[in-house]
């Protein structure tokens, strides 16, 4: 574990930023959890006052990797730490609050079978306290199923969206489930092309944008738009005549949408890229954002106050290693402050947090291991 405090201002410069930062950066905690082995946060949530953590950890379930929920305070304290699933391999994608104060954890487990491993998509129930309310998979035997996509809906029901392959290909596929998890409808976007989903976000009466990666002669941003039986309203990609990469969408307060993720548009080594469309799918802007080298982008959301938050992993700043990147805008993109965080391994950031004046930056760092390993990693920054 690692725990910088504030008031030693001359140790977050040398060892937490590369780039200039603000006159008086304030950062409460610096800290990793975990064990020996690989562990690593791939979503968050807040949820009355703590900070949840969703990920894989194979130093609680070391012979295959359990799913993984991480609970701390907001001053890093650890509350608990579980592991979900079976014998075989089973990992955390996404986690949503739900609206009786309880949690979605999503995922992948697996099974043996006679011909080998069978992957299906993995469904938690759980409490504030970790327990398990009730669990579901889905799948078919034929099929490697996964996904990334995660929504409760105004009603309590549950949307997933991950892909399905055709025999060729990938497709999107989504799922609609009652709050039990028993599934009432899936539809599967046919296309002649690769498509992989990532997330959804809701749009007003009870409509939805989902975000997913599109290979078309090159690979961009695909965005489609839906109604609440999943009947198609439009579709459309994003990006340049190069190779961009999905991996967020959230919903700002004006209505429109954040799309987050890496573009070599610009730069063949790829910058972190950043645009917002309207619920029409219409572009309001594009930016992108980096060094020399790789920066991608993993998250991005609107703080409180109308800014931008930005998030992801970096080879242009820092010591010649890969290193978790923060970035700050105005509402239209604008860059205000670009830090790196981490060591002289490998450190990346996968999720944002904000919580009563401050936010959490979440995702795995190998830096400040004693194994060498990842562990999950968290930066609490104050609101400027």
């Amino acid at each position: 574990m690692r725990y910088i405090l504030v008031l030693v201002y001359f140790l977050v410069v040398i060892m937490a930023c590369d780039k200039p930062i603000s006159e008086n950066p304030v950062v409460p905690f610096e800290e990793t959890y975990g064990g020996a082995l690989v562990d690593y946060a791939a979503e968050a949530v807040a949820l009355n006052g703590d900070i949840y953590m969703v990920g894989t950890s194979k130093s609680l379930q070391a012979s295959s990797g359990g799913l993984a929920l991480t609970k701390i305070d907001a001053s890093g304290n650890l509350l608990f730490e579980k592991s979900y699933g079976g014998t075989v391999l089973d990992a955390g994608t996404n986690i949503c609050k739900t609206s009786d104060d309880n949690l979605l954890l999503l995922g992948i487990t697996s099974l043996p079978t006679g011909s080998g491993t069978q992957v299906d998509v993995f469904l938690l129930k759980v409490t504030a306290n970790g327990d398990t309310l009730w669990t579901k998979t889905y799948g078919s035997p034929s099929q490697f199923d996964v996904a990334e996509g995660l929504l409760e809906t105004s009603n309590g029901e549950i949307l997933i969206l991950g892909s399905a392959y055709n025999g060729s290909t990938n497709d999107l596929k989504l799922l609609r489930l009652d709050a039990q998890g028993n599934l009432l409808w899936e539809r599967i976007y046919n296309s002649p092309y690769n498509d992989e989903g990532i997330n959804i976000e809701s749009a007003k009466n009870d409509q939805y944008i989902l975000l997913g990666r599109r290979q078309d002669g090159d690979d961009d941003f695909y965005a489609m738009k839906i109604d609440d039986q999943g009947n198609t309203l439009w579709e459309n990609t994003y990006g340049t005549p190069q190779y961009e990469q999905a991996h967020s969408i959230s919903r700002t307060s004006d209505g429109n949408f954040l799309l987050c993720g890496h573009s070599s548009g610009l730069d063949p080594l790829h910058n972190l890229y950043l645009t917002k469309i309207t619920t029409d799918g219409l572009v309001l802007f594009e930016k992108h954002y980096g060094g020399t080298k790789h920066d991608g982008g993993t998250s991005a959301i609107e703080l409180s106050n109308g800014n931008l938050l930005v998030v992801g992993e970096t080879d242009s700043y820092g010591n010649g290693s890969k290193r978790a990147f923060f970035l700050e805008t105005d509402e239209t993109g604008t860059l205000i402050e670009e830090l790196s965080f981490g060591g002289d391994l490998s450190d990346k950031f996968s999720a944002i947090v904000e919580m009563d004046a401050a936010y959490y930056l979440i995702g795995e760092s190998a830096s400040f291991s004693t194994a060498g390993t990842a562990d999950m990693y968290v930066v609490k920054r104050k609101n400027q």
